[in-house]
């Protein structure tokens, strides 16, 4: 019998979680040879804690059902472990999935897991917090701290933040150091990224690959509000990259410092960090489950 926990962040995204729970329940049940457990979070922190737990326990599968952050709490639990992770995403931009091709269709991506394809995938690390999909500093961080506060999710809502927030924003003056050499930027923002995408298929790192042992930093400098139609279409066409207002570096590790403690996004949650920050790989961390053609070439 094959032990398989799903963790189930209630509010992420807009799905009736109690239809994904019963689908659920049907695909993996014991006639189908799994012993499958259901886990409802409660707090920021708990779905972490609780894919820890299952791990320990040596649970063959540890599903995240929910978005980005809650992706991130469980891909934490299992660092390290032989336990595979499952993705079910139900959030609001579900960037990793969307990088790692798993569908958003929550009875589709029911299906990858149940073949168990497996891919070793890197974590990005600042300091002591781990992130999967993309970090950030600066304009991303200040419109994900909103949008984890709006009463309401989705692309709408954050596209409004972005516009609301974009003439109010004054960049910040950033060093980077990376193999030896520094530079100064006067930065919009800085994304970090193990993934190609911020979510809804937005590509701030096209080139990006998440088991490379690598990080793809962009830096985004302040472009005229003129240029903001040409360069978020460019998110969505994989041409950001072009941009005379993008810089970009892929390294192994790095240092950017700032003036000051200010906000960081990790996989969509932001949170308060200090003016001194430290980027490095985890390579090959988490087994993550993946699509696959029919030959078994894995979909990254």
């Amino acid at each position: 019998m094959k032990r398989i926990a799903f963790i189930v962040n209630p509010i992420s995204g807009v799905s009736d979680k109690s239809l994904i729970i019963n689908h659920l329940y049907s695909v993996f049940s014991r006639e189908d040879g799994y012993d499958a457990l259901f886990h409802k979070t409660e707090c920021s922190g708990d779905a972490y804690a609780t894919a820890l737990k299952f791990s320990n326990e040596g649970y063959d599968i540890v599903a995240a059902v929910g978005g980005d952050g809650t992706v991130n709490e469980v891909a934490r639990g299992l660092v390290g472990s032989n336990t595979k992770l499952g993705i079910i995403p139900v959030g609001s931009g579900n960037g990793l999935a969307r990088h790692l091709r798993i569908p958003v269709s929550y009875q589709k991506a029911a299906e990858i897991i149940r073949h168990e394809q497996v891919q070793r995938i890197d974590a990005g690390k600042i300091n002591d917090q781990i992130f999967f999909c993309t970090a950030g500093l600066g304009f991303e961080a200040v419109i994900g701290d909103r949008f984890n506060n709006a009463p309401t999710r989705g692309l709408i809502t954050y596209m409004e933040f972005c516009a609301k927030e974009y003439v109010k924003y004054k960049p910040e003056i950033y060093d980077i150091e990376i193999a030896g050499n520094r530079y100064r930027y006067k930065a919009f923002l800085i994304t970090l990224a193990n993934s190609s995408q911020w979510g809804n298929n937005a590509f701030i790192a096209p080139d990006a690959n998440i088991s490379d042992g690598m990080i793809d930093v962009v830096v985004w400098k302040r472009a005229p509000i003129v240029s903001m139609p040409l360069l978020t279409a460019g998110l969505f066409l994989k041409t950001i990259r072009y941009s005379e207002f993008i810089d970009r570096f892929r390294c192994k590790e790095l240092r950017i410092m700032r003036a000051s403690d200010g906000l960081i996004q990790f996989d969509g949650e932001s949170r308060m960090m200090g003016s001194q920050i430290s980027v490095s790989v985890l390579p090959h961390v988490v087994n993550a489950i993946v699509p696959c053609l029919s030959g078994g070439e894995m979909l990254l």
